[in-house]
């Protein structure tokens, strides 16, 4: 897409009043307040939900006569000459397809984002991952003295980031952002990993696939997964590889016992000095080191920064380690690859049992991919509306009504040395309001089993 002539643009219609709705109306009183002041351009904004929660704020921005809390009709995308969506709205929807064969411009936050900005910009998307990886760069960054700023799908919508003028922007996109994307320019892109997800989206994993890989559009440099070849794109200018082998590039050594993130065949950074847990985050820091040098930080000075880093929350995060058990919350794990990812990274330093908490939504997903990794865990505890068709891939499992139910049992079942992994695989949604709250329950859970075994 070639930048929007607004000189041309009348009237715009903003679809969806969540985070990234409300920062597209911010952005456009920010950038328009004249013209919407004289009345030559107009701004629309729908939710299809009768009480959005945004309603209010998006009054107060554009008045209550232009917020409408319905679903919108064809009418009402044929009006607009932009439409500006969310990135949970569909743009195959029949109003939005047919108004774009009739010449409305369909763009997102991050495609205005792409092109208003000028500071450098690292760009993160993959099933899994991509958040601590985002967090890692901006971390890695700030220490070195760059004023960096994560965003996208990490919280901060990028046009609210865009209001900060940082010295460089850490993007983390979905697949869902980068569907209506064209004009971003990065510095480095990376798509960390390629596993299913969303397939209640995308007609199939071909599909979803495409849409990661138009990260790399304009990259100067790509970031590549060595074992996931399915993740590069068909046309690279400059590389940097990743993996869990011993490569001239980034990978992994192993030296007296140890694991060691390497460079080069080198040893640059030991498995032991990391505070994040598993196999699956000394890739995600291989992937920040090189995405880190593509904003003039020399490896060795990001290895150093890295040891700092402390992990995010719900992500492989031990809860607490009582009587010799680990408790370990991966509510994150949304999706079948990110649980693999989490069973392949615990089990090496798991002494004793696996015992898995899975289950919830699980968004169309065939869960007969898990039954490898499932042949690593000891015990499987299930919960939530697709618990069942986990617990069918595995012998001995035990659906259970509640989290704290799983909890309560896990307690029981476990012994010094084992581990109790939350790890879903699914979506949250079908019991609770989001990811976060799921890992909440479950560490106020454990906590309260430890109070009551006190």
């Amino acid at each position: 897409m070639s930048s929007i002539d607004w000189q041309n643009v009348e009237q715009i219609t903003v679809l969806g009043l969540g985070k990234s709705g409300l920062s597209v109306l911010r952005y456009l009183q920010r950038q328009f307040n004249n013209d919407i002041s004289n009345g030559t351009l107009s701004i629309r904004a729908f939710d299809s939900r009768e009480q959005a929660p945004g309603r209010e704020q998006a009054s107060a921005l554009i008045g209550a006569e232009n917020v409408f809390c319905r679903r919108w009709q064809l009418e009402d995308t044929l009006a607009a000459d932009v439409l500006v969506l969310s990135p949970g709205i569909d743009a195959r929807e029949e109003p939005i397809e047919l108004a774009m064969q009739a010449g409305v411009i369909v763009t997102g936050d991050v495609e205005l984002f792409a092109q208003q900005v000028r500071q450098p910009v690292v760009a993160i998307t993959g099933s899994n991952g991509k958040s601590t990886v985002t967090r890692m760069v901006e971390h890695i960054a700030r220490r070195a003295g760059i004023n960096a700023l994560a965003a996208g799908n990490i919280g901060l919508p990028v046009l609210d980031a865009l209001a900060q003028n940082a010295d460089a922007y850490v993007l983390e996109l979905s697949s869902f952002q980068l569907e209506t994307l064209n004009s971003l320019r990065p510095k480095a892109a990376t798509v960390l990993n390629i596993s299913p997800d969303h397939m209640d989206r995308y007609p199939s994993l071909a599909d979803y696939t495409a849409a990661k890989l138009r990260i790399y559009q304009g990259s100067e440099i790509q970031v590549l997964n060595r074992q996931q070849p399915e993740c590069w794109p068909t046309q690279c200018s400059s590389t940097l590889r990743f993996g869990d082998d011993d490569a001239a590039e980034f990978g992994l050594i192993r030296h007296q016992d140890e694991t060691w993130i390497s460079y080069q065949g080198k040893r640059l950074l030991g498995a032991h000095q990391l505070t994040v847990q598993g196999l699956h985050n000394l890739l995600n820091a291989q992937a920040a080191l090189a995405l880190s040098s593509a904003l003039g930080i020399s490896v060795n000075e990001a290895a150093r920064h890295l040891v700092q880093f402390y992990g995010l929350p719900h992500r492989c995060q031990l809860v607490t380690e009582r009587n010799g058990v680990k408790w370990v919350n991966d509510s994150k794990a949304t999706n079948i690859g990110a649980t693999e990812a989490a069973i392949k990274g615990m089990r090496p330093i798991v002494a004793g049992k696996l015992i898995l908490i899975a289950g919830g939504e699980g968004k169309g997903a065939d869960f007969s991919a898990l039954q490898a990794s499932l042949k690593q865990v000891d015990v499987l505890l299930t919960i939530g509306k697709d618990g069942p068709a986990i617990g069918a891939l595995f012998n001995g499992s035990r659906q259970l009504q509640s989290l704290d139910d799983a909890v309560a049992l896990a307690s029981t079942l476990s012994e010094p040395g084992d581990m109790v992994l939350l790890s879903p695989a699914c979506a949250s949604f079908d019991q609770f309001d989001n990811f976060e709250h799921r890992g909440d329950v479950f560490a106020r859970a454990v906590e309260a089993h430890d109070e009551q075994s006190a």
